[in-house]
């Protein structure tokens, strides 16, 4: 009987140039499963989870700020408050006022100015408004987005 496990046997049965491309595959093999783990890996942040389910009635003088395109107001909910924003006359956007950088802290997101840009005052975090994307760090991640759903006349915010 012969032993399988005699690499010598091995030898024999395959020539050494089919095993040095077998071991190159399962090297390259390897590899790429290694590379794709530590790329999947995400940065990921232990922020809070609140529960948000608000409903507006856009038309009330309150959310005058919101009635066209490029308003926003802050409104309490989330962890460290909501920015809501008007995208488009059918589109609103909400963020949660803490950022995934400090979550847990009393640094609130603040629209600037220009209508455009929101900054993380404790950081110095720069994010867009349209779609709370990081413009400047240290922040390496978005702002936490909450869903938003709009029929015309009332806006419901939730997650």
């Amino acid at each position: 009987m012969v032993n399988i496990y005699n690499l010598d046997y091995i030898f024999h049965i395959f020539p050494t140039h089919l095993i040095n491309i077998l071991m190159k595959k399962v090297c390259i093999i390897f590899s790429i499963f290694f590379a794709s783990v530590i790329s999947c890996e995400k940065n990921v942040t232990d922020f809070p989870q609140a529960n948000v389910n608000l409903s507006l009635f856009i038309n009330n003088p309150e959310f005058f700020n919101l009635n066209s395109p490029g308003g926003w107001m802050y409104l309490n909910g989330g962890v460290g408050g909501i920015l809501l924003f008007r995208q488009s006359f059918e589109e609103f956007i909400a963020y949660d006022r803490a950022t995934p950088l400090n979550p847990n802290s009393d640094c609130q997101i603040e629209v600037n100015e220009d209508n455009i840009t929101i900054t993380e005052p404790c950081s110095g975090s720069l994010f867009l408004i349209t779609d709370g994307s990081v413009l400047q760090g240290p922040a390496t991640q978005a702002l936490i987005r909450y869903n938003t759903y709009y029929d015309g006349q009332n806006l419901t915010i939730f997650n």
